[in-house]
């Protein structure tokens, strides 16, 4: 029998369930990016999960990025419709449209069981201590749901984060990047992840790195990293292969792939990931 990384090697599919937790759907061609032809489409993003064992993943479409939240949350809304227990969504938060905008949000999507928390994209879109993200984290702590946070060179900071878990402790917060794309922000993060026990990692973007994934896992814990890539904005294959491909026992791979994101919804009430 295989092993997950001996699969990895082979080029084979995983069978071991894999959530890619850190996704934006549809195409984006500002700041720079550029984003794989493969991806551009929901079939094709879907061929090349199913040529690694990519079961589903959850996403944030790139309407978040210019504050555009409604669309953003309609596009996942679709997206979850027309591929069901593939694609599921976070509802968008963005502080520049007003808090009408966003309670709207909550109302027409927290329902949705294919919304299984939020995202936040501060330092695009301003620092978590805003009114509108501290409004939207009151209600993760009340719904008990994760959110996703964007944090890139320590902006928004560390500190930012820390504040929010401990004053919100029934909230699960995944700080992306592993806690900002480079080692020393890795140990940074750590240390936070040390001190509560709702903040978890992602691991996208890990390319920045210059810890390895088994490195992360060892510093942040073996049930506090989860997987991610960042399609379509980055090619999934990348971090799928730092992760598929570290010498991390089947156990921890495993809980990397998608146990510890399937443990933090445990008890959220906002949707649940049928495995």
């Amino acid at each position: 029998m295989m092993t997950i990384r001996e699969q990895a090697f082979a080029g084979k599919p995983l069978d071991t369930f894999t959530i890619d937790c850190h996704t934006h759907l549809t195409q984006y061609f500002k700041s720079g990016w550029h984003q794989n032809p493969k991806f551009w489409s929901l079939e094709s993003l879907i061929e090349v999960y199913d040529s690694l064992g990519v079961d589903c993943c959850v996403t944030a479409p790139h309407a978040i990025i210019d504050s555009m939240t409604v669309e953003a949350n309609e596009v996942a809304e679709e997206a979850a419709k027309l591929f069901p227990g593939r694609i599921y969504g976070y509802i968008s938060v963005a502080p520049f449209e007003g808090l009408d905008v966003l309670k709207s949000n909550l109302k027409r999507f927290a329902s949705n069981p294919a919304f299984v928390g939020m995202k936040f994209l501060g330092g695009y879109n301003g620092d978590y201590t805003d009114p509108i993200y501290r409004y939207a984290t009151d209600f993760a702590e009340e719904a008990r749901c994760p959110i996703l946070c964007h944090s890139w060179g320590n902006m928004p900071s560390h500190d930012t984060l820390r504040d929010m878990a401990l004053t919100h402790p029934n909230m699960k917060l995944i700080c992306a990047h592993q806690g900002g794309g480079n080692a020393a922000l890795t140990d940074s993060i750590a240390k936070v992840v040390a001190e509560c026990p709702n903040l978890y990692v992602e691991t996208c973007g890990s390319l920045y790195n210059q810890y390895g994934i088994e490195d992360i896992v060892r510093l942040c814990g073996e049930d506090r990293v989860v997987f991610g890539t960042d399609a379509i904005n980055l090619d999934a294959r990348f971090d799928f292969g730092r992760v598929a491909l570290a010498p991390l026992e089947d156990e921890v791979m495993a809980k990397v792939l998608s146990g510890n994101f399937l443990n933090l919804l445990e008890t959220s009430q906002m949707g649940k990931i049928k495995v």
